[in-house]
């Protein structure tokens, strides 16, 4: 039914994950229905069938990584997959447990996916149902009451290592989610920002977002040479799939350095300066690993929900499917014939001896009466929408177990489709 290729933090190192990220959803044009889901910890290939991981490898990943990397994959199917990508949702499965930005950026991956025809009915159910236990997750559980995500746990490692952060200045390079949690972070420590962006409009955006508690100076991409030689602290998480920091852009100083790395590939070359100490992405496990023993019983609460949001997903589905919805509609007008026509010869309408042939006669009518439906339903069984319909006809016809906005994909919702 569905089927999930997972390279992330534990599994895969920053290398082997900077080589997936240059991946494309393009790259998988033949491979539909597939999603693309690319951050800083891991890279999920969500597809709504199982595939051959050779033909996999030899149509998509020889072009980035090795065999011998490839089968570092972790490999989930069926009911795994399901469970899998709603603990992805639901950031259990973090490196970090509890911190939101990944239902953010499955939503990202999502849309994407679903703007470019990469998406259809059944990874629409799918993602859907996912935010929807994410979701449940968050208000039924302490989960996420403190939220951490990598860039938070960045800028505490940085308390940690220079003791007090007030009064420093940062440059931070980038304006997406994790620069800006590393922003709003260092504002609550009261540290200036020197904020470097490729486009300037968006920099200015996000100071103006943050306020005037702290200094934020803006700058172009073009003076990060200069910058890095001047400012003791640094934080990279921009989307580049290049190094923007290179070894001929380094000048000795007098003052020892503290740089994060929070890219995806890094931003940062490979390099080694005395005075100059980097910490990557799995640098931060440790911290992380702490963080998630102090959160053990809220996750075991939260593994009990992914479970039976599980076997909800599972009974969902078979409410839904269209066939079974076809059926439906057939039995129900069988009844209702069968009721008149029993009601019509009791009342003397209809001699008894014409029962079976009046039978066939309804039987024949309503045949043909829901033959454009039922061909109009088969016609989008492959649709995204289609469980909406499929709920409406149920409770149009007296099934009111299934709820309408259990069907309203979130993308529709926001896109204001279907309200």
């Amino acid at each position: 039914m569905y089927f999930i290729l997972s390279f992330n933090y534990r599994n895969s190192d920053v290398a082997l994950r900077s080589k997936l990220a240059k991946l494309t959803l393009e790259d998988f044009a033949d491979f539909k229905e597939v999603m693309f889901l690319s951050t800083c910890n891991r890279i999920e290939i969500i597809f709504d069938k199982k595939w051959d991981i050779n033909e996999l490898y030899d149509k998509v990943f020889c072009k980035v990584i090795s065999p011998q990397e490839m089968v570092k994959a972790e490999i989930y199917e069926d009911e795994a997959a399901i469970e899998h990508i709603f603990k992805v949702a639901a950031s259990l499965d973090s490196m970090v447990v509890g911190e939101t930005q990944i239902t953010g950026q499955l939503k990202e991956a999502f849309y994407e996916a679903y703007e470019n025809h990469f998406i259809s009915q059944d990874l629409t159910r799918l993602i859907h149902f996912s935010f929807k236990c994410a979701k449940k997750i968050r208000n039924q559980t302490n989960i996420s009451s403190e939220p951490v995500s990598v860039a938070s746990i960045a800028v505490k490692k940085a308390k940690e290592e220079l003791n007090d952060l007030s009064g420093f200045s940062a440059v931070v390079v980038g304006v997406g989610d994790t620069a800006r949690i590393v922003c709003k972070n260092l504002v609550k420590e009261g540290v200036n920002i020197i904020l470097v962006n490729r486009t300037v409009e968006n920099a200015f955006s996000l100071k103006e977002e943050l306020g005037d508690e702290v200094n934020i100076d803006v700058h172009p991409l073009e003076s990060l040479p200069k910058l890095i030689n001047n400012y003791r602290l640094l934080f990279s998480a921009t989307a580049s799939k290049y190094p923007i920091i290179k070894k001929e852009h380094i000048k000795k100083t007098r003052f020892k350095r503290l740089w994060f790395d929070l890219a995806i590939p890094n931003d940062i070359e490979e390099i080694e300066f005395e005075d100059i100490k980097i910490i990557k992405v799995d640098d931060l496990k440790e911290i992380s690993e702490k963080n998630l023993k102090k959160r053990q019983k809220e996750l075991e609460n939260a593994n009990d929900i992914v479970k039976k949001c599980v076997e909800e997903y599972k009974k969902y589905l078979n409410a839904v499917s269209i066939e079974p919805t076809i059926k439906f509609l057939q039995d129900k007008a069988h009844e209702c014939s069968k009721r008149a026509l029993k009601n019509a010869i009791k009342k003397h309408y209809i001699p008894k001896e014409l029962e079976e042939e009046v039978e066939k006669v309804l039987h024949n009518a309503f045949k043909r009466f829901l033959h454009h439906p039922n061909m109009t339903l088969r016609k989008m069984s492959d649709s995204p929408e289609v469980d909406l319909f499929v709920s409406v006809i149920k409770r149009l016809f007296g099934e009111n177990d299934l709820k309408m906005d259990m069907n309203k994909c979130e993308y529709h919702l926001q896109k204001g489709i279907f309200k």
